[in-house]
């Protein structure tokens, strides 16, 4: 039986490549229809969700892969003027629980051989599986919003080439969707770090001792 876990992350796959993926595919079919050439392959009961499936899965890696580049170009600048470093209480006192656990081979090398979100959450994932689903519930969020921000305007090129105010209206539903982006992928960040400062600063609980209780009179 899979764990809550797998779960999560299959949600997360789902969420960031598969639906942002169905999105493009299906207005690229509603555009330009199947080839022809492909209609002998999907003629079984079937075999036309499932290539619709991994067509979705392969242009959702792709849709993944340029959305990556928001987070340099763009959240990094953002996350500074929205939440500036000085905030960063959270991110300050995770990164020093991280250090005491695995110093950094030099001083310079704060990102190696993990930064400090990827070790948060690796220790989230054995120590505290609950606060682990929670944290990937809002990077699902944020992955998903930012492959939007790629999607849609190319949706709408392609669904309303005839319409004036389609594409700056779906260019401004993707500009909308990146707020949220930054939105969510800072909680995920800030919640990862939260929770792996309680785990750091809350002594478990003491073993109920084993002592024979006296007999009674």
């Amino acid at each position: 039986m899979p764990k809550p876990n797998d779960f999560q992350l299959g949600v997360i796959e789902v969420f960031s490549i598969l639906l942002p993926g169905a999105l493009l595919v299906a207005a690229l079919l509603i555009v330009f229809g199947l080839p022809p050439a492909f209609a002998t392959f999907l003629a079984a009961p079937g075999s036309a969700w499932i290539a619709f499936g991994l067509a979705a899965y392969a242009a959702g890696h792709i849709v993944f892969y340029l959305a990556a580049s928001l987070d340099d170009r763009f959240y990094d600048r953002y996350r500074k003027k929205k939440w500036p470093p000085i905030r960063d209480r959270a991110y300050i006192a995770a990164s020093a629980l991280r250090f005491d656990a695995l110093p950094p081979p030099n001083p310079w090398a704060f990102d190696d051989p993990m930064n400090t979100f990827a070790w948060a959450k690796a220790a989230l994932m054995f120590r505290a599986p609950a606060a682990y689903a929670d944290v990937l519930r809002y990077e699902a969020d944020s992955k998903f919003f930012r492959s939007l921000v790629v999607v849609l305007p190319i949706v709408g090129l392609l669904l309303f080439r005839g319409m004036v105010l389609a594409l700056p209206i779906l260019s401004c539903l993707g500009y909308a969707c990146f707020f949220r982006y930054a939105e969510r992928r800072y909680k995920s960040t800030e919640w990862a770090y939260r929770y792996v400062i309680v785990l750091g600063t809350v002594k478990p609980a003491a073993a109920p001792s084993k002592d024979p209780e006296p007999d009674a009179d």
